[in-house]
């Protein structure tokens, strides 16, 4: 405030009195002020806000990314825009790994736009409902992301393969075909498990065998190195 009506008076009771509070800004910026009141048995604070220029972003309030297979990424480009009267720094933060951003922050000038490309990467066969947290200008918003994943018509052409007998010191070949029925491209790996979680855990129960192991020889070590000593004294 500029000019502030400040001069002392009186008012009777159930009487009241008005005070003028003139707002002359410098600057399209965010202002603020208390305004003390002291009677002669209490004080109290008027606050006095006003808010200048601020930024607004244009983006999406839902994305969704259809249905894909299990494992397929599939790309969405979005436009985030600032239609707003300042530039602003501006974050993203997503709460699922299956959904990712090739970009998560950045700055914003007015009438500025750019393009992210969000991805939705499923890793099992089911309907994703996740959420994305948009912050800029001490304010935040949440947007809504949608992704439902399926399995693909993916298979071996035979389950069991039977090798014929073969003499030692000759090889038999036999062949299996992948056959690949779905609309998109896959890529595969031969392994012992049927699964990540199985080759985790398979894993896992080999590193505790061979701990397991040299915690024995160790021990065995130290019970030969013993037994020389003794020999020895």
């Amino acid at each position: 405030p500029q000019d502030v009506d400040n001069m002392s008076s009186k008012v009777a009771p159930g009487m009241e009195i008005s005070f003028t509070v003139k707002f002359s800004p410098e600057a399209k910026i965010d202002y603020s002020y208390d305004l003390n009141i002291v009677t002669e048995r209490e004080k109290f604070i008027v606050p006095i806000r006003a808010i200048g220029c601020k930024a607004v972003l244009d983006f999406p309030d839902f994305l969704d990314f259809g249905r894909a297979p299990v494992k397929h990424q599939t790309k969405r480009p979005v436009i985030i825009s600032n239609i707003g009267e300042k530039a602003t720094k501006w974050h993203i933060a997503l709460s699922s790994i299956c959904f990712s951003a090739n970009k998560t922050e950045g700055i914003l000038e007015i009438g500025q736009s750019e393009q992210l490309v969000f991805e939705f990467c499923p890793q099992e066969a089911r309907v994703y409902m996740e959420k994305l947290s948009l912050s800029y200008d001490n304010l935040e918003a949440e947007v809504g992301l949608k992704g439902e994943s399926y399995t693909a018509e993916v298979y071996l052409s035979q389950q069991v393969l039977t090798m014929k007998p073969t003499y030692v010191g000759l090889t038999y070949y036999d062949y299996v075909e992948l056959i690949n029925n779905s609309n998109v491209p896959i890529e595969y790996s031969w392994r012992m498990v049927k699964s990540e979680k199985d080759e985790k855990a398979w894993r896992d129960q080999l590193i505790t065998m061979l701990q397991s192991e040299e915690s024995a020889q160790k021990v065995i070590l130290e019970d030969a190195q013993l037994d020389e000593s003794e020999e020895d004294s």
